[in-house]
């Protein structure tokens, strides 16, 4: 007969095995919250010393000037080609389709099975 005890203990050893030490015994006891936050008008990260510069507009020519931080936007006066680099929705369904579904040599093997069996 075997013993419950030492099976239930080994597998839940096994079982856990990926999850680290066992912090808490060591004297390190909750959640470690490493948060790199920066609240401020204008931050730099820097090793070191740094030089913080305002934005200042000099020397003005243009007739209106627009600041932005927008990343998929461009302002333009004539646009003669645009150019999207995005894969269709087809492609990738295609592909996930062709990656799912077995190779000609797996189906043609199991039609030949098929086939043998209906002969027997």
């Amino acid at each position: 007969m075997i013993r419950r005890g030492p099976l239930l203990a080994g597998t839940l050893l096994v079982a856990l095995a990926g999850c680290g030490p066992l912090k808490f015994l060591a004297g390190a006891a909750g959640p470690n919250v490493a948060a790199n936050v920066q609240a401020g008008q204008s931050n730099a990260q820097t090793l070191g010393t740094s030089q913080a510069r305002e934005q200042t507009i000099e020397h003005v020519q243009a007739a209106r000037i627009n600041q932005s931080s927008d990343v998929n936007r461009v302002r333009a006066e004539t646009v003669k080609t645009v150019v999207v680099n995005e894969v269709p929705p087809w492609v990738i369904l295609l592909a996930l389709v062709g990656w799912i579904l077995p190779s000609p040599g797996e189906i043609s093997r199991a039609v030949a099975r098929w086939i043998a069996r209906r002969r027997a």
